[in-house]
């Protein structure tokens, strides 16, 4: 996949700037094998088989590493080496970085709001040739975090250039990041899983190709994620709340968690002491967020870009696939039906976990890795029932796909896997017949799969809070508690550790009390 990411004119690169143009040995290697002289919709079959390839690679070392034949540390060599690559091909399949320095040079340059002015106000900027042409009449659509780190940058780097670049560097150190904190956290959790945590992020092609490569946000979002679950495997519950606010102000995707931890946080204390949680933790994120949000505030778009964002539909997102298909039926009178079912079942699921989390937490404790699952759980779930589905959307629940059990695990991981080989070129118009089909292959297949993905995940995920397993894989063995102490503050060993009962190739059982985690 480099190699023909670096070919001069691959179907894997976006409109690119003059110095960004491919270089290097990558680039040399592709003219070698005559990878620019191939036309038209051949390339873009090279393309295809070069994903195919990767992908069906992706999936072996993940089986392996999961049966425990790869070694964590053979991983690591490969995901780095992996990453190394990325330095040597130019921007890929999106123009996403021109949006994020658009947006900062209407905030830092201009000194405008660009939750209300859009790139056609600023016509005249270096950058106008570049952004997509869905989004040059558009507002922002991404936090106000976002937009202040993306209004900083462009201070400092005036070259759209640069500023691609520099999108594309801060992807790809978040991600190896990323890739760092997944193997701290696993390793202390479930040593038997660090390797298959490991590949599932670092080695996945669509992380790499598609998020890294193309410099997308979502791996710092990923990255916020991971590193908040971190410092809450570490009992440090405030900055846990400020890391993921400030992933929430990247992108909206993280509140979900952010709302699952703060249940948390509340529910884990007696009953005399829950406002002042509430007040303390609640009361951090709200001031964060009020930080950030203030400087953009106006009456034109209080909501900062959430309800636009809302109201965008795209990918191969199964609730606006059958949507259109519905309103194609009922002569565009229904589809909204089945969107608004979507938001429904979403709300009705999270409600499900935080409901789980606040009746267990005060009697029983919840264990590290069901903490994570339940993240995961509504990760997995927002992006199945999201009205958008890209390629890059997969990384955020990607860092803890280790914790879920086998149902949402390998639909998350196939999920990834059928989104990386169905985004055939960054500009679609090039390879007009390909394009085509590349919608039938993804309306036909692929949305087929997902919502078959989607009724198994949400009946797995309903039986499983009816018994009250929301982790393992075998839902009749009892669950290790770990994240919350025990009413009295003593010690005690779950009953599968005690019995020496257990799944032996499930998460270690470990003793609970005032040193858990």
């Amino acid at each position: 996949m480099s190699i023909v990411a670096a070919a001069p004119g691959s179907p894997y690169q976006p409109l690119l700037t003059a110095r960004g143009q491919p270089r290097g040995v990558l680039r040399d290697v592709a003219v070698w094998l005559h990878l620019d002289r191939i036309p038209g919709d051949p390339i873009l079959a090279v393309g295809v088989a070069a994903m195919l390839l990767a992908t069906a690679a992706f999936l072996y070392l993940l089986r392996e590493t999961y049966r425990g034949h790869v070694s964590v540390r053979l991983v690591a060599v490969l995901v780095v080496a992996a990453h190394a690559l990325l330095l040597l091909v130019p921007l890929l399949f999106s123009r996403d970085v021109y949006s994020y320095a658009y947006y900062g040079r209407i905030a830092g340059i201009y000194h405008g709001n660009p939750y209300v002015q859009t790139p056609l106000d600023h016509s005249s900027d270096a950058l106008w040739n570049l952004v997509g042409p869905r989004w040059v009449d558009t507002p922002a659509y991404y936090g106000p975090g976002w937009i202040s780190f993306s209004a900083l940058l462009s201070r400092l780097l005036p070259h759209p250039f640069e500023l691609a670049e520099v999108y594309r560097y801060i992807s790809i150190a978040a991600s190896l990041a990323t890739c760092g904190v997944i193997v701290w956290i696993v390793n202390r959790l479930w040593p038997a899983r660090t390797a298959f945590a490991l590949a599932a992020f670092g080695a996945n092609p669509v992380v790499l190709f598609h998020a890294a490569g193309s410099g997308h946000s979502d791996l710092l979002v990923a990255l916020t994620i991971v590193t908040a679950f971190a410092l809450l495997v570490s009992k440090r519950e405030l900055p846990a709340v400020a890391i993921l606010t400030l992933g929430a102000l990247i992108k909206a995707t993280a509140a979900l968690p952010l709302v699952l931890l703060l249940v948390w946080c509340i529910a884990r204390r007696p009953p005399e002491g829950r406002r002042r949680a509430a007040l303390s933790h609640v009361g951090l994120s709200a001031a964060i967020v009020a930080a950030f949000a203030l400087p953009f505030f106006q009456l034109k778009d209080p909501t900062l870009g959430m309800l636009g964002l809302a109201g965008q539909t795209g990918g191969l997102a199964p609730p606006t696939v059958l949507g259109e298909a519905v309103d194609f039926l009922t002569f565009h009178t229904l589809g909204w039906v089945v969107r608004a079912a979507a938001v429904g079942l979403l709300g009705w699921c999270v409600w499900m976990l935080a409901r789980e989390v606040w009746r267990r937490v005060p009697t029983g404790g919840m264990s590290g890795q069901e903490q994570a699952a339940i993240w995961g759980w509504s990760l997995a779930l927002l992006m199945l029932l999201g009205p958008i589905l890209l390629p890059w959307y997969v990384v955020w629940q990607l860092p803890l796909v280790w914790a879920l059990p086998r149902i949402p695990r390998t639909a998350v991981i196939a999920s990834s896997s059928m989104l990386g080989v169905t985004l055939w070129s960054a500009e679609a118009m090039r390879y007009p017949g390909g394009f085509t089909l590349n919608l039938w292959v993804g309306y036909l297949i692929v949305v087929p799969i997902l919502v078959v993905l989607l009724f198994f995940v949400v009946r797995d995920l309903r039986s499983r809070v009816e018994l009250g397993r929301l982790f393992e894989d075998d839902v009749g063995r009892p669950v290790p508690t770990m994240l919350a102490d025990e009413p009295s503050g003593e010690e005690r060993i779950p009953d599968a550790a005690r019995d020496g009962a257990g799944d032996p190739d499930g998460p270690p059982s470990v003793e609970i009390g005032a040193d858990a985690f």
